[in-house]
């Protein structure tokens, strides 16, 4: 019995095509380090609100994800709600900012199951003087905040 003879060589006429697999391997390969290498695991934890123009910092340390008040030109706002207008207490006597005080106590009572202090990140716009952010972080501080942190963006 004769047993015929395998040719790997393409005959002339035929339609099939072979392509050269090391190539394509090495182009997939150079594509996934690429993309390995452009992968951001941390992402943004904290979306700046569309009406503040954030300071810049050279810090290295990435936010953590915390109580957010947002310090606009015009109000201090919370999750999307103003708490107080900016003229309602940038001339007062007491430094206490009841409306604020009063949401940041509800804030508070959610975080007591955990043992760290709490913290809260403010977000203020490079033009609101200090006197408000400071009436600000001291009304948190008297409804329990500890730590504060203050968003800016990162100088490149």
């Amino acid at each position: 019995m004769r047993i015929p003879a395998v040719s790997h060589a393409q005959e002339p006429g035929s339609s099939t095509f072979r392509p050269q697999l090391t190539s394509l391997v090495d182009v997939m390969t150079i594509l996934l380090v690429f993309l390995i290498k452009s992968f951001s695991v941390e992402g943004n934890l904290v979306t700046p609100s569309p009406d503040l123009e954030l300071p810049v910092s050279t810090s290295e340390k990435p936010p953590r994800p915390t109580c957010s008040i947002e310090i606009t030109r015009n109000a201090v706002v919370a999750d999307g709600n103003v708490l107080a207008a900016l003229e309602s207490f940038a001339d007062a006597d007491s430094l206490l900012i009841p409306t604020l005080y009063d949401w940041m106590r509800v804030e508070r009572e959610k975080c007591d199951d955990t043992a760290k202090a709490p913290e809260v990140m403010i977000q203020t716009d490079k033009e609101v003087e200090f006197n408000i952010v400071k009436r600000v972080m001291y009304s948190c501080s008297r409804a329990g905040f500890a730590d504060f942190t203050v968003l800016t963006f990162e100088e490149e």
